[in-house]
């Protein structure tokens, strides 16, 4: 498959992915309590299209994966079937880090794994 065509699936992707949020959200676009998990893996999904559409950096692309996995997987509102099945469908329209599927997987869980320990700026 192409650039292209993973760009314009990886972009397809984060329509769906917007759509949910809006669903769960109900288009309110605060950033504070559970909606922020949700609207960051939206966020998420566009900057893995771009990556793809541009040839952006693969580390990007696998960090926004390990954002999605984290809203979809361990945020409070989890288990998210929907968000977590974003994550996986965008793994193989990204670029491998330095060719290395494992690689990205790490990146991915690393971050994952991190985003409950940063600090939460009040809004």
């Amino acid at each position: 498959m192409g650039r292209s065509a993973r760009g314009l699936v990886a972009g397809l992707d984060a329509l769906i992915m917007i759509g949910l949020a809006f669903t769960a959200t109900g288009g309110r676009l605060d950033l504070a309590g559970a909606h922020g998990p949700v609207w960051g893996a939206a966020a998420a999904a566009v900057v893995c299209a771009g990556v793809v559409v541009l040839s952006g950096p693969a580390v990007l692309a696998w960090g926004a994966i390990g954002f999605i996995a984290f809203a979809g997987l361990l945020s409070a509102a989890a288990p998210d079937l929907a968000i977590a099945a974003l994550a996986l469908a965008l793994m193989p329209l990204v670029p491998r880090p330095r060719g290395s599927l494992a690689l990205g997987l790490a990146i991915a869980v690393a971050v994952a794994l991190a985003v409950p320990l940063v600090p939460r700026i009040p809004v």
